[in-house]
Parts: structure tokens; sequence; C-alpha cells
């Protein structure tokens, strides 16, 4: 954050403002992100990726993480 000269991200219930995020707060953030993958006689049907909100993304990139990490096709 202080790289990029970002000051406060709304990691807080209601979307309110944090000054420093704890691991606790990032890791909330992702636990609903998932990725589905649809077999059909052990063959892949369909791979439905997880949706990452604006803000999801922002951390993914503050922290570095490419977001191909999470395709199936990476």
């Amino acid at each position: 954050m202080k790289r990029e000269g970002i000051e406060e991200l709304p990691l807080y219930p209601e979307t309110r403002a944090c000054r420093r995020p704890t691991t606790e707060h990032i890791l909330r953030l992702f636990s609903l992100a998932e990725r589905h993958v649809l077999f059909a006689s052990g063959a892949t049907v369909r791979v439905f990726e997880p949706k990452f909100s604006p803000l999801q993304i922002q951390i993914l990139q503050l922290l570095g993480v490419p977001l191909a990490q999470y395709r199936v096709d990476h």
C-alpha cells in the first residue's frame, strides 16, 4: 500500500476504511472466491472461474499475485 501511495482500503465491515490490513482481513475478503469444475464421465465439461470484485483485484495486484493463477489453463 505504501509503495502505491494507498493510505487505506475498505476492508472492514460495511466497507469501512482500514489503514493497516491484517492477514485475517485479506483472507476474509477471499473466503468466498471459488472455482468450480463440472465433470461428466470423467471429463471436464465446464469450468466456472471465480469472479473477483474490483477490491479483490486491487489486493491481488498489490500482493503481486497474477489473476492467471486462478485460471485452469495457467
